[in-house]
């Protein structure tokens, strides 16, 4: 009996953290795509205007169901998802059933980048160069902090050791990340359709949109939790606070790159590589 009633909690665990992932997607969207255009005075659709599509895309995969290349893809981005936002209501424990023990960065940005790689064949450069910097930043992280494991590991590391450089180290890693572009904008699976000579109908467009807009998503969330790992892995309440911040500071490290144009100088990139690698083995160095 004991198990069944475990069972039960860990299922309503999943379901809780599932609903209230989906329920902050569009808000999510909307301060990644419509605030910045708002900022610099252009016009730009209402908050409900994206819960509207959100909801009208689910609405439609319920009503017609959805092949099977779109259905991978968005299972993917579903559980890169759920494995950063790292958030629990009912058991504190069950933050590892989704997130804690899965949260490598390596791990998550190899699903997040094989979902782009999947939607445009044509990014492929671009996906090599990401995929790079992250097998670049494991090995960082590892240097730095032997025996650390994903984000949960360098969470409780920076709890008992607020001083170590491996918080340098995840910033640059962070900073580098936000600067890279790995899932294609509209305009590029644009391009990508009709290099094909594929036209698809508008639902299917749309469809393929909103399931980018989640693998654009999770590269925020794997760039806040970079830049916030103390954040990541807190228990009940408090972890929702800190996926409210985790998506936060990764949102504003991307758009601050956005607007300075800074994302397009890859020398800069390699810069921030280079300073976390020095501070890794200073870290190492220091053990």
């Amino acid at each position: 009996m004991p198990y069944f009633i475990d069972g039960v909690r860990l299922g309503l665990e999943l379901v809780c953290q599932s609903v209230a992932l989906l329920a902050v997607v569009p808000l999510m969207v909307w301060v990644m795509e419509d605030v910045p255009a708002f900022l610099v005075g252009r016009a730009v659709a209402p908050l409900g205007s994206r819960y509207r599509r959100f909801g009208h895309f689910g609405r439609e995969i319920l009503r017609y169901g959805i092949d099977v290349e779109s259905g991978l893809m968005l299972t993917l981005a579903l559980l890169a998802l759920l494995i950063l936002a790292g958030m629990s209501f009912i058991m504190p424990s069950c933050l590892g059933l989704v997130g804690a023990w899965l949260a490598d960065p390596l791990l998550v940005g190899s699903l997040i980048l094989t979902g782009a790689l999947w939607a445009a064949p044509s990014y492929f450069g671009q996906v090599v160069r990401c995929w790079f910097v992250l097998c670049l930043m494991e090995s960082f992280l590892v240097l730095a902090a032997p025996g650390v494991t994903g984000f949960l590991g360098v969470h409780h590391l920076l709890i008992a050791a607020p001083g170590s450089s491996l918080a340098g180290t995840a910033l640059c890693c962070a900073v580098a990340l936000a600067f890279l572009t790995p899932v294609p904008r509209r305009e590029v699976l644009a391009a990508e359709m009709i290099e094909q000579a594929w036209p698809p109908s508008r639902a299917e467009r749309d469809q393929k949109q909103r399931i980018l807009e989640l693998y654009r998503l999770g590269w925020v969330l794997l760039v806040g939790d970079s830049l916030l790992p103390v954040l990541f892995g807190l228990e009940g309440l408090g972890s929702v606070a800190g996926f409210i911040g985790r998506f936060m500071g990764g949102a504003a490290l991307i758009i601050i790159g956005r607007a300075t144009g800074l994302s397009r100088y890859r020398h800069f990139v390699a810069l921030l590589l280079g300073l976390a690698g020095l501070m890794a083995l200073a870290g190492r160095f220091a053990v």
